[in-house]
């Protein structure tokens, strides 16, 4: 019975790290401040609980990312909830880059504080794609740094 649950275990974890199939492509793009449009709608009918500080609030964006392989837009939709415990947004995230061949999309969680206008730098699983991107995984990294958004999308073919 033991070996019964060694075999078990250990074709549990074979089939959870199985290796891509094909090496990892490493996308590298930036963007400024002055290259997001934002948009802002705010939830609860405009409900606040302090000045300033909004019971949840949709942000959509769109940032248009340059990189070695040209300009691709990024397209941003976050809601966002103030946790009434922790004082903080609950930010559910969806990103899609639109590149000329297809998308690719990242979906992730983060926390903000009331009154921040930068997100968090971030590494959400990018969840799929469209055209040439079609049937990736991988990671969209975002880091924020001297006023540079750094964007690294880093995927691999799962067929």
């Amino acid at each position: 019975m033991k070996t019964v649950f060694i075999a078990g275990a250990m074709l549990a974890f074979c089939s959870c790290t199985q290796h891509p199939r094909t090496a990892p492509v490493t996308v590298s793009l930036s963007y400024r401040q002055t290259d997001i449009q934002q948009q802002f709608d705010t939830l609860f009918n405009h409900q606040q609980t302090a000045a300033g500080v909004y019971k949840g609030f949709i942000e959509q964006a769109l940032a248009i990312c340059h990189g070695d392989t040209g300009t691709v837009t990024q397209d941003v939709l976050s809601s966002m909830y103030l946790n009434r415990h922790t004082g903080r947004y609950d930010c559910v995230t969806t990103t899609v880059f639109q590149f000329p061949d297809g998308t690719i999309a990242a979906n992730g969680l983060f926390n903000l504080t009331p009154g921040d206008t930068i997100a968090p730098d971030h590494d959400f699983p990018i969840t799929g794609g469209s055209g040439a991107y079609h049937d990736i995984a991988g990671t969209y990294t975002r880091r924020y740094r001297e006023g540079v958004y750094h964007v690294e999308l880093r995927y691999y073919k799962l067929r």
